[in-house]
């Protein structure tokens, strides 16, 4: 390896990039780093500048607040504002006075930012008596045993690092023992023009290695590296002899120090790099995401370990460091001590500027410094550069060639060029996937790069871009699980309140249950109590049916009364008479008969009479066919009797169409009816008619049999041989009066139909006799309507 350096020393001069062989990471550059500015002039004296601006707003971490008041006067390392949260919550430090003098004001300055906002801040006055609080901190000088108090010791004293970073230094530290394999100082201070730790190893090389050995005892490490660039021989001597030569205080209880090893590493710039600087010096690679004390490793600037030893040993805070003031626009660049809040502007004018300094200088190195805003911004403790490097010509930018520069030279091993890419284009979340949040800042992609593009720039604003989105995300990824915890809470109170509801429920079935006896009477009185419902209900129904059927029964009494006081015609008298004889007959009571009578008012009823008429007559009908054949068989014996019958007949017609015309007309009514009987189709009432006189005529043909329409057919017959007999006796009487031969129906005009009967009654007549003749042949017209009539009303009653 030595022999491998010793060649790549040797080619250098020749062929630069043969320098990256000296050492191990990726990348890097080899700047013109003019340290000798400053290092080559001691230490300045202390020097009180007209105020000290001290912002309450920290680096990193909570913002103080102010314990003085405008008007107060304040001792060195007077505590003046603390933040009130719990340092083991959240990064705070306290702020110290740090010199005495007056608290002239209390109000925003501008801050040294690259964005110039203004916070608020204390501004103190020093009287130049710089009166101090000796150990403020109450420290006896014994190192701290473990590693919680020397935590708490370093967040008292405000000791944040100060090697640019910035992050409360108690914050880094592991809360157990046996975390930290390897101590590493950082001694490396790579940036151009810086060369405060480089004058701070050559004086307080004593303090340094103590500091790193109370840190290593109280985190019980058993080793400290320290890494110096080859740059700095007289640090590295001073360093490797205060090693050597290092003697424990009086009141430390140590036994044993841990080893001390001072390793020189290449002068390449980014070496002061944490990641580069540990993989140089104990070849482990850190993890991207992670920190370094999560692989055994803690690095401290030599600036932090001196205040930590400061702090414990005389219990001092943090009031002041060793600044480089330099740059090409001054001519004598020094290193000193500065107050903590001593403004840019009234450090540069020390270093006697070569003109009046118009133009912004710079926080920290040409590399990674950034330009104020403006120049009377204070010091900070992670200030250790201010750098008045007069604004050179810009050069024009021009379109990236990808050339791939600026990949070489990323100590990091990052795509610049693609992240440059993506980040002008505002594709942050691409930009995110290239590991940005590992980019260093270390400006090498921007020293290299032939475009003379800003990297950095782009990067920094990516950087910004990116964590506005996450903490967008992040709210709303918090809105999300308010959302679902809102839903979650409904869901929980509702069933919490069904199931409130279901228990009130039962307890109520419960009281129900216990108020009953037992489940049997409680069931037997719901039987009985269901009985009796449905016995009310039957009487109720019982009683309306009594109702309704007394309101029936008036009703037809009422109708009854009605047909009872309605005159009856002669045919209802008629069947009355006849229903009354054969209910005579039959042995029915008058009860029964009035019964009888009174159901034919009604049109049912009627029905009812016809239909049993119609029943009876067809039971006649059938008995008089089995007669018949019984006559037939009996022919022989009786053919005697009928044929004395049929001769008497004949006779009585003979002698009526001879002597009575009515009763010619009236045998001719009956031809006229038999006639009209073959043709049964004709109508219902020329049926009923046909039946009728067939039943007549066969009724009055067997005289042997008695039944009540045979006696109604027999007195009809002798009631109509009374009116023959009465009509010719009259007929005789009124000839012997008149002296005028009687007309026979031979001599009357023939017979007509109903219209032309109509007609015949217009005629004139001549004679008494004629017209008593037309008026009886009328009034036969009139009876043939008549039954014409009451047959089509019939038919329709039966339809």
């Amino acid at each position: 390896m030595r022999l491998l350096q010793a060649f790549a020393s040797t080619l250098a001069p020749i062929y630069p990039l043969a320098k990256r062989l000296l050492y191990k990471f990726h990348g890097g550059v080899f700047p013109q780093y003019n340290k000798s500015l400053s290092a080559r002039n001691p230490i300045r004296a202390l020097y009180y500048p007209t105020e000290l601006i001290l912002p309450l707003p920290q680096t990193v971490g909570e913002m103080a607040k102010s314990l003085v008041k405008v008007g107060d006067h304040v001792l060195k390392n007077q505590l003046i504002a603390q933040s009130q949260a719990d340092a083991n919550q959240k990064l705070v430090v306290p702020i110290h006075a740090p010199t005495s003098g007056e608290i002239i004001a209390i109000e925003a300055r501008a801050l040294p930012h690259a964005s110039g906002l203004q916070e608020l801040c204390i501004i103190l006055k020093p009287d130049g008596k710089n009166k101090a609080i000796e150990n403020v901190l109450q420290t006896t000088g014994t190192w701290p045993e473990d590693a919680q108090p020397l935590k708490d010791l370093i967040a008292q004293s405000g000791i944040i690092g100060m090697g640019g970073a910035g992050f409360p230094t108690y914050a880094k530290l592991p809360s157990k023992q046996g975390k930290v394999k390897h101590l590493i100082i950082n001694g490396a201070e790579c940036e151009p023009f810086i060369s405060c730790d480089d004058l701070l190893m050559q004086t307080d090389a004593e303090q340094i290695w103590l500091g790193a050995q109370i840190v290593a005892h109280a985190l019980n490490c058993q080793e400290i590296l320290c890494g110096i660039e080859t740059n700095k021989p007289q640090a590295i001597e001073k360093m490797q002899s205060a090693a050597k030569n290092l003697q424990m205080p009086s009141n430390a209880s140590v036994i044993h120090l841990a080893a001390m090893k001072i390793q020189e590493v290449a002068t390449v710039y980014p070496m002061g790099g944490q990641k580069q600087l540990v993989y140089e010096m104990t070849g482990v690679e850190l993890q991207s995401g992670h920190h370094a004390i999560d692989q055994g490793i803690l690095m401290m600037n030599v600036a932090t370990l001196k205040a930590i030893y400061r702090a414990v040993t005389l219990g001092e805070p943090l009031t002041s460091r060793l600044v480089t003031v330099s740059g090409e626009g001054v001519t004598e660049g020094f290193n000193i001590e500065a107050f903590i809040g001593t403004p840019f502007n009234e450090l540069a004018e020390l270093a006697k500027p070569k003109g009046d300094i118009d133009y912004p200088l710079i926080m920290g190195g040409p590399m990674m410094g950034v330009q104020m805003p403006q120049n009377h911004v204070p010091i900070l403790k992670t200030t250790n550069c201010v750098l008045a490097n007069p604004p050179e010509p810009r050069q024009m930018q021009m379109p990236c060639i990808r050339c791939g520069e600026c990949m070489d030279a990323c100590p990091v091993n990052l795509l610049p060029q693609q992240m440059y890419w993506h980040a002008q284009g505002h594709e942050y979340e691409k930009v995110e996937k290239l590991n940005i949040k590992d980019c260093i800042e270390c400006g090498c992609c921007s020293y290299v790069c032939p475009s003379h593009i800003p990297l950095v720039q782009y990067y920094r604003h990516a950087k910004s871009e990116i964590k506005v989105l996450n903490a967008e995300k992040q709210a709303t990824e918090l809105a999300k699980q308010r959302h679902e915890f809102k839903l979650a809470r409904i869901e929980r109170e509702k069933a919490e309140r069904e199931a409130r509801l279901k228990a009130k429920k039962e307890a109520v079935k419960k009281q129900a249950a216990q108020n009953t006896n037992t489940p049997q009477e409680s069931e037997k009185s719901a039987t009985s109590g269901a009985s009796k419902s449905v016995a009310s209900a039957a009487a109720a129904r019982a009683a309306a049916a009594k109702a309704a059927a007394r309101k029936k029964a008036n009703s037809d009494t009422s109708s009854e009364q009605t047909q009872t006081d309605k005159p009856l015609s002669a045919r209802e008298k008629a069947i009355l008479a006849a229903q009354k004889a054969a209910a005579n007959k039959q042995g029915q009571s008058d009860k029964d008969f009035k019964t009888k009578g009174q159901s034919l008012g009604s049109k049912s009823d009627r029905q009812a009479a016809t239909e049993a008429a119609k029943k009876r007559a067809a039971m006649a009908a059938a008995k008089a066919k089995a007669t018949s054949a019984a006559k037939q068989k009996a022919q022989p014996e009786n053919s005697a009797r009928e044929k004395a019958i049929a001769a008497a007949r004949k006779k009585a017609a003979q002698s009526s169409k001879t002597e009575d015309p009515a009763v010619k007309s009236s045998s001719d009514l009956e031809e006229n009816n038999n006639k009209k009987g073959n043709d049964e189709n004709k109508s219902p009432t020329l049926n009923a008619s046909q039946q009728t006189a067939e039943l007549t005529t066969d009724l009055s043909a067997n005289g042997s049999e008695t039944s009540p329409a045979l006696e109604k057919e027999l007195a009809r017959k002798a009631a109509m041989q009374k009116a023959r007999e009465a009509a010719l006796a009259r007929k005789k009487t009124h000839q012997k009066q008149n002296n005028t031969p009687v007309k026979t129906d031979q001599d009357s005009p023939p017979t007509k139909t109903s219209e032309s009967s109509e007609t015949a009654e217009a005629i004139p007549l001549d004679s008494p006799l004629d017209k008593k003749a037309a008026a009886k042949k009328a009034a036969m017209q009139a009876a043939k309507r008549a039954a014409a009539k009451r047959a089509a009303a019939k038919k329709e009653n039966n339809e």
